[in-house]
């Protein structure tokens, strides 16, 4: 195994760093750090390229004095006041000090995933204080914290605004909120979208005040993963988010969002293979270079998600037939995902036809720079159809930052002489996909190409022999398979 990370001390912390594994992944997510042996940097840190989300985790009792300005004065410092005071000395750190990051309190095993330079660096600042929501349902009737940019700590009971402890916003999420949160922006991608988002609006004079953080996602998700600039003062209703939740087209959403799992459980599986050190192949490569390849898979959002991944299922249906591959949009404009799904190995050698299955991907990967050169990254994808017994998975990482004009031109040949992805072998399509269904405005992805596959072995294996010979890149690919 290549390192060990904690899995949260607490049982709170053990819940948060639950919920953004399922939301972040594991490579990404690391609980309970430390800067100097036995000194805690933060409860849980997310690292995701240029992106660095520091969370803090404090669950206090609420005091009861009989002073109900004083109990929440209290129970504010011990909880919110402190987590921001952790994250600003966390932030701090981090940006001094960024090879000194710990996964253990003897400081023996460094943060395996590199950070990024503090230039480069937008940090995320994210407070997760417990304890505070029975009194406020006692109290207010209501069982969340509200937010008004307005209020300077602990100004207003049970309301959340702006801190002097840390410097930039901090987020404040109740236990509740936390979880709902999550669950809703279920990606890296898409929290962040919403931090980054939640973060301009309470820039601004004319947002005033949220009954409640669901709320503020409930409006963020209605109007289309925004905040919608409005020239005049105005708040955010309460009890905003049952009527979004229950309604039928952001139900219909959730249920379209399902499939997109394909796509998580490519990721995670690569993951978890690689950091066990079990992959077939791709096992050698530097965690720089396997996190690299996987941020790519992870960066896209969920619905994204979900159009890759019907695509892809629609594919592997398909090639029970015939052999398929594919051209994928991305939501970047600097990857081209290349899909091949072969048949299996049909009771043959399967050695053999993994082998073929692969040099055809490589060789498609090599196609796919021709077609759209000025995309920095190809990513290829190599799987069997649906129902094929023992099935396995290739993944192919190329970064052509390096390819000289002369590369392309023999990726250009190897498109050319072996027929990929060309007008009479291909067939070019459009996808059209509503992220909420039964609303009205689907949304035009992108084109897509399809060819199906007829080489032989044989075929296949003087493919591979053009490859070595004519396609020889400043920088090669990054292969991973299970």
């Amino acid at each position: 195994m290549r390192y060990k990370r904690s899995e949260g001390l607490t049982a709170s912390e053990q819940v948060l760093a639950e919920l953004c594994d399922q939301s972040f992944l594991k490579l990404w997510t690391y609980p309970n750090l430390f800067r100097k042996p036995s000194k805690e940097l933060t409860d849980l840190l997310v690292v995701f390229g240029n992106d660095v989300l520091i969370f803090s985790d404090k669950s206090c009792k609420y005091p009861n004095t009989g002073d109900v300005e004083l109990d929440w004065s209290r129970w504010y410092n011990k909880s919110i006041a402190y987590s921001a005071r952790q994250i600003a000395q966390a932030e701090r750190w981090i940006r001094s000090y960024p090879d000194e990051v710990f996964l253990d309190a003897r400081c023996l095993e460094k943060l395996p995933v590199t950070l990024p330079s503090s230039a480069d660096m937008r940090v995320h600042r994210i407070c997760v204080p417990l304890g505070a929501l029975d009194r406020a349902e006692l109290e207010t009737g209501t069982r969340w914290l509200k937010i008004d940019q307005a209020v300077l700590n602990d100004e207003a009971r049970f309301t959340v605004g702006r801190t002097d402890k840390a410097r930039g916003w901090v987020h404040v999420f109740d236990e509740a909120s936390l979880h709902t949160v999550l669950s809703e922006l279920s990606t890296i991608k898409d929290f962040i979208h919403y931090l980054e988002s939640k973060v301009a609006v309470l820039s601004t004079d004319n947002f005033k005040f949220a009954e409640a953080e669901t709320d503020m996602l409930a409006y963020y998700l209605w109007h289309g993963r925004t905040f919608p600039p409005i020239e005049r003062e105005y708040r955010i209703d309460g009890r905003l988010w049952p009527q979004v939740d229950a309604s039928s087209q952001y139900r219909s959403s959730r249920e379209a969002n399902k499939v997109s799992q394909l796509w998580d459980g490519f990721i995670e599986r690569v993951n978890d293979e690689y950091i066990e050190e079990n992959l077939d192949f791709g096992n050698e490569n530097a965690m720089s270079e396997h996190e690299r390849a996987a941020r790519i898979l992870a960066s896209e959002t969920r619905f994204y998600r979900r159009v890759l991944s019907k695509a892809i299922l629609e594919r592997a249906e398909r090639a029970k037939k015939e052999a398929i591959s594919a051209l994928l949009p991305s939501e970047s404009g600097d990857v081209s995902y290349v899909l091949f799904v072969g048949r299996g190995d049909q009771g043959g050698d399967h050695v053999t036809y993994r082998k073929d299955r692969l040099e055809q991907l490589r060789g498609r990967c090599v196609a796919a720079k021709a077609i759209y050169p000025e995309r920095r990254f190809i990513v290829g994808i190599g799987m069997d159809a649906l129902g094929v017994e023992g099935s396995s998975e290739d993944f192919i990482c190329i970064d052509t930052e390096c390819w000289t004009n002369e590369d392309v031109t023999n990726a250009q040949k190897i498109r050319t002489e072996l027929g990929y992805f060309k007008d009479g072998n291909a067939v070019v399509s459009r996808l059209s996909e509503d992220e909420y269904p039964g609303r009205p405005g689907a949304i035009d992805v992108a084109s897509l190409a399809d060819e199906l596959s007829r080489l032989t072995v044989a075929e296949s294996l003087e493919l591979a022999e053009i490859l070595r010979s004519r396609w020889q890149p400043k920088s090669g690919p990054e292969s991973a398979g299970q």
